[in-house]
């Protein structure tokens, strides 16, 4: 009768089929997990193999017995072809398994299972009469005698397993430690079965028939099913160890995929105060933070024993696979409580910063200063001295220092001391002042100067007080005290410049108006003198008569235009510009100076509803260029042709002529005021069209035309742009009008 021992062989071999076919459904439920087809295959085969090693010791049929032997052989041979291709998939090299080399995989258990198949025909493989009946443990046990071509196949199974080892092997060397502790665990679980299969081949300690590898497939399948689909392998609980420095200061979670807390550090534990934290959720422990770990807000917590708030920047790192799958957070809470003060004291420099620009007086801004500095440098006392006098004046003071002792005591005079002496040295320094002969109740004081303005005096009264952050946040709200005196003193002398200006305006614009009063009173005196002289003078000296009678007019209508002009120069924009129809004024002038020049073709053509933002003087500014085309035109049949359309948001106008035309010098110089000044329009020449042009918002410039004349390029175009009504208000405009 068989003993315990064959029987608990045969229960651990079915078992251990039993556990292997498990493992196949559950890769089949998992198959979308990286490796878990793979891994299922290589259960199929388990299974196979456990199941036809069990039939086999039971039967006491030789046929029965050859038949699952040779099913078994094939299960066990397509075993380590299934573990490579397992392997390969696990270390994520999916790109090798090209149907080519998973075939070439099967060539050997392929052909040794089709020589097993068909043993009858041949003498390559043992056939059902190499079945020998053996006794072991009191038990019958039918045994299938081995050839060569199993020695070949079992060779090539230890070929496979040795690669599949060294890939696994080289990937524990090459990944990071968080991976090691799971590829420790594969190669264990393969290795297994390994181990128990050598034995069994190379060391006789059972019979011959029996083989306990398909026993140990049950171990490895336990260990890779239950690390596979309960925690991928890869799930962060087996990796904590390898993450988590108990002894570093910041706060550690790591987190599972659901948020649960996997585990923590002894900072985190100290931190929230609560035990255990393993299990719950980071959103009922923490809120606030869970709330924070995908945005880029920082996390603050307040000690209720000190009340001081700790800043934190969460730092989150995904726990990836080498598929490249999220299968976990570590969660690091970086102290940042520093970088938060500097902010705060950064964010209140710009909140004040407008108050700064606004403040009107040195005393003010002094104040402005000294505030800051008590608010956001946690000292003892500031003050703003100025430069008055050769001398530092206390501008502004802390209460603390007007508590103990006037601004007037403050005052620093001086030279060797040390507040003057950082003035004047323009270089930050720490001082101690106790021996220095002025009241000053704080010892050490850091001085930051304020250019030639001052200086910054920040005072304490504990040595070594001053940091370098201090030193960085006073330099800098020196530096923004600076620009606002700089401000206040440009606004102060802007303010004598503009009054200097405008008396100089008053007093231009009296002398004018007594020079036009008295020169039309004249005018009108020497033009009623000389048409009383008519009645005294020959026929043949009238004409001098007329002369003086035309200048006085020309002079009176040259003192009206002045007038004009001064008046559109002193005007602001909004009274000196008014809609203009260009137009009309075009066609007026045109009919006007083709009367005074009847040799000049002068041709017309302007757009409809042209527009521009000009006053009456442009009639003189028309005349000027148009005048100047014709003038100086030398041609035998002079032409002129004037354009006007609109580009854009801008009017152009354009006085093209068929004239000499000019050099690029004369177009850069021609409209400067020395130039031509006795042209056109009484004198002003084409300087007045520029400078008229400039008051109107527009531009003016020189073209050459494009006239040819005996191979020669000819005449020139004057291009005069101005701004269209339409796009601005004017104080004539209607919108302005029912204002």
């Amino acid at each position: 009768m068989a003993t315990y021992v064959f029987w608990s062989v045969v229960a651990m071999t079915l078992v251990s089929g039993l556990i292997c076919s498990a493992m196949a459904v559950s890769a089949w439920r998992n198959h979308d997990q990286p490796a878990a087809s793979a891994f299922g295959w290589l259960m199929v085969a388990a299974a196979a193999w456990a199941f036809m090693a069990t039939a086999r010791l039971l039967t006491d049929q030789v046929a029965g017995a050859y038949l699952f032997d040779r099913i078994a052989r094939a299960a066990s041979s397509s075993t380590a072809p299934l573990v490579l291709v397992f392997v390969l998939s696990y270390i994520g090299r999916e790109d090798v398994l090209t149907p080519r080399f998973v075939g070439s995989l099967w060539l050997v258990p392929t052909s040794y299972t089709v020589l097993s198949a068909t043993a009858p025909f041949h003498d390559l493989v043992p056939g059902p009469e190499s079945v020998w009946v053996g006794a072991w443990e009191n038990a019958t046990v039918l045994t299938v005698t081995e050839g060569i071509p199993s020695q070949i196949d079992l060779l090539y199974t230890y070929l496979l397993l040795a690669v599949a080892f060294l890939l696994l092997a080289r990937f524990l060397v090459r990944s990071r430690a968080i991976y090691r502790l799971q590829t420790a665990t594969v190669v264990t679980a393969i290795l297994v079965p390994v181990i128990v299969n050598a034995a069994t081949q190379f060391y006789q300690f059972s019979h011959p028939g029996v083989d306990l590898t398909p026993a140990a497939l049950g171990l490895t399948g336990l260990v890779l099913g239950w690390g596979l689909f309960r925690y991928d392998l890869l799930d962060v609980t087996p990796l904590a160890s390898d993450i988590l420095v108990d002894e570093l200061p910041d706060p550690v979670f790591v987190l599972a995929e659901d948020g649960r807390i996997l585990d923590h550090n002894r900072a985190a534990e100290t931190m929230f105060d609560a035990d255990p934290l393993c299990g719950r959720r980071l959103a009922a422990v923490a809120p606030r933070l869970a709330e924070r770990l995908d945005g880029s807000s920082v996390y603050s917590r307040s000690d209720p024993t000190s009340e001081e708030v700790t800043y934190f920047d969460p730092q989150v790192t995904s726990i990836d696979d080498q598929h490249g799958i999220e299968r976990g957070r570590l969660i690091v809470l970086r102290d940042v409580t520093g970088q938060q003060r500097r902010q705060d004291r950064l964010e209140a420099l710009q909140a004040a910063t407008q108050q700064f620009i606004t403040a009107n007086s040195v005393e003010r801004i002094a104040e402005l200063t000294v505030t800051f500095a008590d608010r956001v440098l946690d000292q003892d006392a500031a003050a703003v001295y100025v430069h008055e006098d050769d001398r530092l004046r206390p501008a502004a003071a802390s209460d603390a220092l007007e508590r103990e002792c006037t601004l007037t005591e403050l005052t620093v005079e001086d030279p060797d001391h040390p507040v003057y002496t950082a003035y004047e040295s323009e270089t930050i320094d720490r001082a101690d002042v106790r021996d220095s002969g002025t009241t000053m109740p704080f010892r050490y004081l850091l001085l930051v100067p304020i250019d030639d303005h001052g200086v910054l005096a920040i005072g304490s009264r504990e040595p070594g007080a001053f940091v370098t952050e201090d030193e960085q946040f006073a330099t800098i709200l020196a530096r923004t005290t600076q620009v606002a005196f700089t401000q206040v003193d440009r606004e102060r002398e802007l303010r004598q410049s503009r009054q200097a200006i405008e008396r100089r305006n008053e007093q231009v614009a009296f002398f004018n108006g007594v020079l036009r009063h008295t020169l039309r009173n004249a005018l009108l005196v020497i033009e009623g003198r000389a048409n009383h002289l008519r009645d005294h003078v020959d026929d043949a000296r009238q004409r001098h008569l007329d002369r003086i009678v035309q200048w006085c007019e020309d002079l009176s209508e040259l003192s009206e235009e002045i007038e004009a002009i001064n008046d559109t120069v002193t005007a602001s924009e909004a009274q000196r510009l008014d809609r203009i129809d260009l137009g009309r004024v075009l066609s007026d002038r045109v009919d006007a100076l083709s009367e005074d020049f009847t040799d000049v073709t002068i041709e017309l053509a302007v757009d409809d509803g042209l527009t521009v933002l000009a006053n009456d003087l442009i009639e003189k500014v028309v005349d000027s260029v148009i005048s100047n085309a014709i003038t100086h035109n030398d041609a035998q049949a002079p032409r002129v042709e004037i354009t006007a359309t609109e580009i854009a948001d801008r009017v152009q106008l354009r006085v093209a002529d068929n004239g000499p035309g000019m050099t690029d010098e004369m177009k850069e110089t021609v409209f400067e005021r020395n130039v031509g000044a006795s042209q056109t329009s009484h004198g002003f020449g084409l300087y007045f069209v520029s400078v008229m042009m400039n008051l109107y918002g527009g531009t003016v410039w020189i073209e050459d035309n494009d006239i040819r004349d005996d191979g020669t390029r000819r005449g020139a175009v004057a291009v005069l742009e101005f701004q269209q009504a339409e796009t601005q208000h004017t104080s004539r405009s209607p919108e302005n009008e029912q204002a």
